[in-house]
């Protein structure tokens, strides 16, 4: 069996690779004029931009969506966007990035596009955008996002990102404190009680854009000494932590454990110091050939507005608007994301976390 990141390394390049081979191609012109489209609605005054978009989508009357998202949240998401627009019609289609992508690739190469919208995580907005796969959309609702879910070039709109926080058995540590801090993770009491993901590159690159290369690198081999528990789903290490395996896991996302204690598990969460890692944010990309590119401009401001925003966030999300609101209390923690360079250096990174956990 291929070890996990040898699996994600070649999706990874089979999505770079197709979006090489397309990068010259003809269609570019069509995503050019999808975008002068967009750029002329997004000159306009608000009050006339509105009614403009409003109208254009009412012609277009539906969206395609491809959508690396659980059904049953892309639902509410969905019901929220046609309660206020039941002019237009979602078509959804779920699935995974890779696939998604991949797909999305395909039509571009043969000029036959169903999809109006992707999203899916930040890394591969930049494989597609190279592509011409997709537009620039600079909304005006941009301005209300958060630092690290947008670029200077129009192409990446994040919608939210998930946190990772300490998880603990509340019956297993007893009176014992769980660790708050990085630092206290290398505490010798915590040997061969620590779960982590397997394919947790972006945790590395968080630690990373934190502490500075150097110092990043010397936590994880000290660490590594520590004997983790490792396993590839975050899920699975939560649930693997209740059952009592072992005590801690230090990248699990905080809705999953908040899922765990409504079910009655010993579970509880640590919001760490100095800083909270998030995972890359999932952004919302209009695809360059899109045959409803109004609707799906409605719809990418929807996902950014407060209404779609606070849809998002109580599913757990940690939502990219400023105003938007978190289930826990963040007390001003720093929440950081991984810097858009890790975008294209995923090679790297993974060979990074492989040889500080010694994963190969």
């Amino acid at each position: 069996m291929r070890p996990a990141s040898v699996i994600y390394l070649y999706k990874f390049a089979r999505v770079a690779i197709l979006a090489a081979c397309f990068l010259f191609t003809a269609t570019r012109l069509f995503a050019a004029s999808v975008e002068e489209r967009l750029e002329r609605l997004n000159r306009m005054a608000e009050k006339t931009r509105e009614e403009a978009l409003e109208k254009e989508a009412r012609r277009e009357g539906e969206i395609v969506w491809y959508a690396a998202m659980a059904s049953d949240r892309a639902g509410e998401v969905i019901r929220a966007f046609e309660s206020r627009y039941p002019f237009v019609k979602i078509r959804f289609q779920p699935g995974g990035a890779g696939r998604q992508l991949e797909q999305l690739l395909v039509e571009h190469r043969t000029k036959k596009h169903q999809a109006d919208i992707i999203n899916t995580r930040r890394s591969y907005v930049g494989v597609m955008a190279k592509a011409g796969a997709v537009a620039r959309y600079r909304t005006p609702l941009r301005a209300a996002l958060r630092e690290g879910f947008t670029d200077k070039d129009g192409f990446v709109n994040g919608i939210y990102a998930q946190p990772r926080v300490f998880l603990y058995n509340t019956k297993m540590l007893g009176r014992d404190a769980p660790p708050r801090s990085f630092e206290d993770l290398l505490d010798a009491k915590w040997k061969e009680k620590l779960g982590l993901d397997t394919t947790d590159y972006d945790w590395l690159a968080s630690l990373i854009d934190y502490y500075g290369r150097d110092r990043a690198i010397d936590f994880g081999n000290k660490l590594a000494k520590q004997q983790l528990n490792f396993r590839r789903s975050p899920t699975l290490l939560a649930q693997l932590a209740v059952a009592g395996e072992f005590p801690i896991v230090i990248d699990v996302f905080p809705e999953e454990v908040l899922q765990l204690k409504r079910a009655g598990a010993p579970a509880d969460f640590v919001l760490s110091e100095p800083f909270v890692p998030v995972k890359t944010p999932t952004t919302v990309s209009i695809s360059s050939g899109a045959p409803h590119p109004h609707a799906a401009a409605l719809f990418v401001d929807f996902l950014l507005s407060k209404p779609g925003q606070d849809v998002m966030a109580a599913q757990g999300r940690w939502v990219s608007r400023k105003d938007g609101k978190y289930f826990v209390d963040l007390k001003g923690k720093k929440m950081q994301i991984p810097g858009p360079e890790w975008d294209d250096k995923q090679v790297e990174l993974v060979n990074q976390y492989n040889t500080i956990f010694s994963l190969r």
